[in-house]
């Protein structure tokens, strides 16, 4: 019998809980620590996906429990507009301290979330413009693929058809630009015969912006909507030239990318370039609680100042800035940054051999973030839904994306994604097992298998 299916399995509609999958069992999780899982029938399962590409310092950490609790019990909740704590001038304080140089001065904006964080920066790019008297500027340039969420905000600026069409009525009009995904260019070009193209259609779509944009939204890597995919280095120093000769802002979404997640702290470091605002989430909290922030650059908040109109009732959240400041001590006194570096040979090493191997067309890997790109299941591949359930029959958890095509597609003719970002803790050994249990997976999935 398969995993989730056996007896005690929690399911739709006997529970009282709304699942985020109202079509499958699950099991009941009792205990996590390092990369591993555990649950209730003591069946251990091996995370390589950080839950949803969350977990940076591992699971099971006792020292950031107990940072929570300490701050539960000396002030659980304080209003971000009446009070600040320690914690959260602490974390604020050791965020920037991980941040490159250009950020001195910055500051922190604690959100409850990712997608929070990137629509208070949507806020803040609109407050800028109004602020320097450009109030005609709103609009936000995103890329396609590419999500920023699911708040309807962000939802709006996310190149995801497939999340967007229920809810289209919904959405504020953005413009999109394609983004720099060489595995699948969106302009049907290959690299570097190209000279990044897209580049060009982003700079040609910012001078169609009536009234001028007030910002572009970038992912420095791509995020889950590309499989976590490296664009070419100058595609960035591009989109930062450009942002600066139209007067917007350059926002970098690193909710996914950020926090060490690539080998540097920061996923846009790789190519040299400071986003004017960088919003994070998952791993600033890895997942122990949920989180998430914006770093703005000092002249964008001295423009705005004083009067920033924004705010959730719970930023700026104590027992959140608490696990922060946690999670960034761990990823310094550890040096996890570096760790992702030094291990990403040894991920590419064990994922390199399925590239070419039905289902999968191709891999790669930067830092401890990789992707698999399948072969759609006319083209011999599967689904990354069936992917992941035969990932979950070795106990192996992987992260899988359904394929960017219009909504409506023949499912026989999309393309999907897997995604693996494991712990940044994770071992050469536990790298390998990762290796040993995808190997399995993709054999099970292979004709005759």
């Amino acid at each position: 019998m398969k995993p989730g299916v056996a007896g005690g399995a929690l399911r739709y509609p006997e529970s009282p809980v709304f699942y985020r999958d109202l079509g499958r069992a699950y099991r009941r999780a009792v205990r996590a620590e390092g990369v591993w899982i555990e649950t209730e029938d003591g069946e251990r399962w091996l995370d390589a996906c950080g839950g949803a590409l969350a977990v940076s310092v591992g699971h099971g950490r006792r020292e950031v429990a107990r940072a929570a609790a300490r701050q539960l019990e000396a002030a659980a909740f304080v209003h971000g507009a009446q009070f600040s704590t320690a914690a959260m001038e602490e974390a604020a304080a050791a965020l920037l301290e991980e941040m490159p140089p250009g950020y001195r001065g910055a500051k922190v904006y604690l959100t409850p979330g990712g997608a929070e964080a990137v629509e208070t920066a949507l806020k803040l790019a609109r407050a800028y413009g109004i602020a320097r008297g450009r109030p005609e500027r709103s609009a936000v340039v995103a890329q396609t693929p590419g999500y920023h969420g699911s708040t309807l905000g962000a939802l709006s600026v996310s190149g995801r058809e497939r999340l967007r069409a229920p809810y289209e009525p919904l959405l504020t009009p953005a413009p999109f630009v394609p983004a720099p995904w060489c595995p699948r260019c969106p302009l049907d070009l290959a690299f570097p015969d190209c000279r990044v193209a897209c580049a060009d259609e982003a700079e040609r779509r910012l001078d169609r912006v009536e009234g001028g944009a007030a910002a572009l939204l970038v992912e420095p890597v791509l995020g889950a909507s590309a499989g976590g995919f490296a664009p070419p280095p100058d595609y960035l120093r591009r989109m930062r030239r450009l942002a600066d000769e139209r007067g917007a802002l350059l926002v970098a979404d690193e909710v996914l990318t950020g926090c060490g997640r690539t080998g540097r702290f920061l996923a846009s470091e790789h190519s040299g370039v400071e986003a004017d605002l960088v919003v994070l989430g998952k791993g600033l909290t890895s997942g122990y609680l949920p989180g998430g922030a914006v770093v703005a650059k000092a002249e964008v908040v001295e423009a705005v100042a004083p009067d920033f109109r924004h705010g959730f009732t719970f930023s700026h959240h104590p027992v959140v800035a608490s696990v922060v400041r946690e999670v960034l001590r761990i990823l310094r006194r550890e040096g996890l940054v570096e760790r992702a570096a030094g291990l990403a040979p040894a991920l590419s090493r064990e994922i390199a051999p399925l590239g070419g191997r039905p289902p999968v067309e191709t891999v790669w890997t930067t830092g401890l973030l990789a992707g698999l790109s399948l072969l759609s299941p006319s083209a011999g591949g599967v689904t990354a839904a069936r992917f992941a359930e035969a990932a979950r029959d070795e106990r192996l958890l992987v992260y899988p994306v359904a394929g960017p095509e219009a909504p409506g597609a023949d499912e026989a003719e999309r393309a999907d994604l897997v995604l693996l970002a494991p712990p940044l803790t994770v071992s050469e050994g536990e790298i390998a097992e990762i290796g040993r249990r995808l190997a399995r997976a993709v054999e099970a999935l292979r004709p005759g298998g």
